[in-house]
C-alpha cells in the first residue's frame, strides 16, 4: 500500500511538473509572438514613378475583430458605421479603376490558438466580416501587425506602380499604426480617411489621428476623397 501510495504521489507530482512546464512554455511563446508582431518592416524605398498611382488598403475588418466572434463590445457598436464608411469608400475606387487590397490577419500558431482561436487560420474569425463588400480580388494574409512583414503587399504594389496610399480600418493603435510605420519607412504618400478607422475609445482615436498628423500622414474626410 505504501508503495503504490508513492506511486500515486509520484504520478501527480510529475503531472503537475508537466503542466507547469506547458504554461511556461505557452507563456513565452505568447511574449517572442508578441514581440514579433509588433516589429515594424523597413523594406526598400519605393520608385519615383512618373505616373504613380493610388491604391486603397482595407485592413482586418474580420467576424473577429467587428463581426459574428468578435468580443470587443467597443468594436461591435460602431462596426456598422464604420463598414458602411469603408463600402461607401470601396465604392469610389471601383468607380475609378484603382486597386483595393483587402487585408486581414490569421494566426496559424498552435500554442497561440490554445489561448485564443479566434483568428485561427481556417476559423470565422479570420475571414472578412460579411458585411463588408468585396469589391476586388487582391487579398493579403498576415501574422503581424504591420501588413507589408511577410506578405506579398510589397509586390503587388510596385506592380501596379502605387506611390499613395489610403488606408481604412482597425485598430489605429495597432495594425492600421504599424502598417502606415512601414509604408513611410517606403516613402509612401499616406492618407488617411478618418470615418472608416476605428480605435478600442472615440478618446484614443482622436489621439491617433493627432500622432498620425504629427508624423505627416494626411488626415481626410470621406467627402474631400469623394470631391477629388
Amino acid at each position: 500500500m505504501a508503495q503504490k501510495n508513492k506511486f500515486i504521489k509520484r504520478s501527480i507530482i510529475g503531472i503537475i511538473g508537466l503542466i507547469v512546464l506547458f504554461v511556461i512554455i505557452v507563456f513565452i511563446n505568447l511574449i517572442i509572438f508578441s514581440n514579433n508582431a509588433s516589429i515594424v518592416s523597413q523594406g526598400e524605398i519605393i520608385e519615383n514613378y512618373k505616373q504613380g498611382q493610388k491604391a486603397l488598403l482595407v485592413i482586418d475588418i474580420q467576424e473577429a475583430t467587428t463581426g459574428e466572434v468578435a468580443d470587443n463590445s467597443f468594436y461591435k457598436s460602431n462596426s456598422n458605421e464604420l463598414i458602411d464608411n469603408i463600402n461607401r469608400i470601396s465604392l469610389n475606387f471601383i468607380q475609378q479603376n484603382l486597386p483595393i487590397i483587402y487585408i486581414r490577419g490569421e494566426i496559424t500558431d498552435p500554442l497561440i490558438n490554445i489561448l485564443n482561436n479566434s483568428y485561427a487560420k481556417g476559423s470565422i474569425g479570420a475571414q472578412f466580416d460579411k458585411r463588408l463588400k468585396i469589391d476586388s480580388e487582391i487579398e493579403v494574409v498576415k501574422n503581424r501587425n504591420d501588413a507589408f512583414s511577410n506578405t506579398t503587399l510589397d509586390e503587388i504594389l510596385c506592380s501596379k506602380q502605387v506611390n499613395e496610399l489610403y488606408v481604412v480600418g482597425m485598430d489605429a493603435a495597432y495594425c492600421v499604426n504599424k502598417t502606415i510605420e512601414a509604408a513611410q519607412n517606403r516613402n509612401y504618400k499616406i492618407n488617411l480617411i478618418k470615418e472608416a478607422v476605428l480605435s478600442e475609445s472615440h478618446m484614443k482615436k482622436d489621439s491617433m489621428l493627432m500622432d498620425f498628423k504629427n508624423r505627416g500622414v494626411a488626415i481626410i474626410s470621406i467627402d474631400s476623397l469623394i470631391r477629388q
